[in-house]
């Protein structure tokens, strides 16, 4: 009549068990979340400007030029191959005593602060180390990098072809103002002694200057300093393919008033070919230099010359119709007076265009 008795088996324990994890992973979680807030915290910390009392961040800078190997004229650009190193301390990277071993640390810059340069004139410079900065055992931190390429320049020809340029290299930081970061020079230019590879020109290194980079519209400070090489151009290229040939022509167009009056074809044949000759010699000169709406020496000299050659068949053309109007003895005269005046015309023109 009695139905059959059964076992109950109880599910305590499983229950229990999955508790029993359930409670160590919230405590791991527990422990984790403020481990992983402190990380956050430390490199949100690294990543702002390594101060005390809001003191003036130095950050010294140098610059070593390896080569110049061309300034380009017309395009007014410059190219360089150089190392630039920045060297600034960060209290927060320094090791405490029990740790230090006198090594570097290699770490990428993105995950501390740095002063955020770059080089203002920069068209196309090529990085050829791996970024990032070592950092010793107290806190200094040093970036170096390999840099080549062009920079812009701008060029003033008033001179040519006895000019002197001047070549910046433009360092400033685009994220400290002036009064968060300032810019020490370090020795850099020291390798101007060396030959580089850059043929017609003279180079000497200038000191570095430091100053201000206005933000146009803004009107933000920002720190800036400038490695300066001055390039003096060699003229005696230009002497003995300017110069001597653009005179040379002058003389030519000179024997002009050494004819009798007379005698016209060879007059006006010497005077035209002459007229050619300049044209092509001037506009051969001009080909190498920009665009520019000012008058170079060089410049004054070819218009100067050219004005003379004009005189010379001018005078040509009006001896000679004086030869043939009977007054020859007029026409005698005139030329032995304008093959002085000539000369010291000549003398004249190349004192003003290169003198002055």
């Amino acid at each position: 009549m009695f139905g059959t008795m059964y076992p109950i088996v109880s599910d305590r324990r499983p229950r229990a068990v999955t508790q029993f994890f359930f409670l160590i992973l919230m405590a791991l979680f527990s422990v984790a979340l403020p481990a992983e807030d402190q990380r956050i915290s430390e490199q949100v910390m690294l990543a702002e400007r390594p101060s005390r009392s809001g003191e003036i961040t130095e950050v010294e800078v140098g610059v070593f030029l390896l080569d110049i190997d061309e300034i380009d004229d017309v395009r007014q650009r410059f190219s360089v191959d150089l190392f630039i190193v920045a060297r600034w301390h960060d209290h927060r990277l320094a090791l405490p005593e029990g740790e230090r071993k006198g090594q570097m640390r290699f770490i990428s810059s993105d995950n501390i602060w740095n002063p955020k340069v770059l080089i203002i004139n920069d068209r196309g410079l090529t990085k050829h180390l791996r970024e990032g900065v070592s950092v010793d055992d107290l806190g200094t931190v040093m970036y170096k990098n390999r840099l080549s390429g062009q920079l812009s320049v701008n060029l003033e020809f008033s001179e040519f072809p006895f000019d002197v340029q001047r070549l910046p290299i433009e360092i400033m930081s685009y994220e400290s103002t002036s009064d968060e970061l300032r810019f020490t020079p370090h020795p850099g230019l020291s390798n101007l002694e060396s030959s580089f590879s850059i043929e017609g020109w003279s180079l000497k290194e200038l000191e570095p200057t430091l100053d201000d980079f206005i933000v146009p519209g803004e009107g933000t400070r920002l720190p800036r300093i400038t490695y300066m090489v001055e390039a003096a151009r060699d003229s005696d290229y230009y002497a003995l393919t300017m110069l001597v040939p653009m005179s040379l022509i002058i003389f030519m167009a000179w024997t002009v008033f050494w004819l009798q009056p007379h005698i016209v074809p060879p007059r006006i044949a010497i005077s035209t070919a002459s007229i050619f000759s300049l044209i092509a010699l001037g506009v051969s000169i001009r080909l190498g230099l920009p665009k520019i709406s000012y008058l170079t020496k060089a410049d004054i000299f070819v218009l100067g010359c050219t004005l003379m050659v004009f005189l010379a068949l001018g005078m040509a053309v009006i001896g000679s119709r004086w030869a043939n109007s009977d007054r020859m003895e007029q026409a005698l005269k005139a030329n032995a007076i304008l093959r002085w005046v000539y000369a010291a015309m000549f003398i004249v023109i190349a004192l003003l265009a290169f003198l002055h």
